[in-house]
């Protein structure tokens, strides 16, 4: 039985896309116009958008195959959550949200 088939396929590089074209808009033309906390909030969803498609692509080739497996599997999707979300808060939050980058440093 296939995992993943193409429409799944579709969908989770949909999700990407659309991650991308959410923070696109926000970082376009609401960084300007919102407050801090409201950006980041609401950075929250491409970011969600964006890890549910990564999940979604590499898990046909992480998933456990027996029951020892599943330790190994638990920490390679936090090593990875975790990686995506440090991305996330030091690299593209400061990018929006100026003012974000000086709560971080201070």
């Amino acid at each position: 039985m296939r995992v993943l088939n193409r429409t799944t396929r579709i969908i989770y590089w949909g999700l990407i896309i659309l991650s991308f074209v959410v923070g696109y808009v926000v970082y376009l033309f609401l960084s300007d116009n919102c407050n801090l906390q409201f950006l980041v909030l609401f950075s929250g969803l491409p970011f969600w958008f964006f890890i549910t498609g990564v999940f979604g692509l590499l898990w046909p080739r992480i998933k456990p195959e027996g029951e020892s497996n599943y330790i190994i599997h638990a920490l390679v999707i936090g090593i990875i959550f975790f990686l995506l979300f440090v991305i996330h808060t030091w690299l593209i939050l400061p990018l929006l949200c100026p003012e974000f980058k000086e709560c971080l440093l201070s």
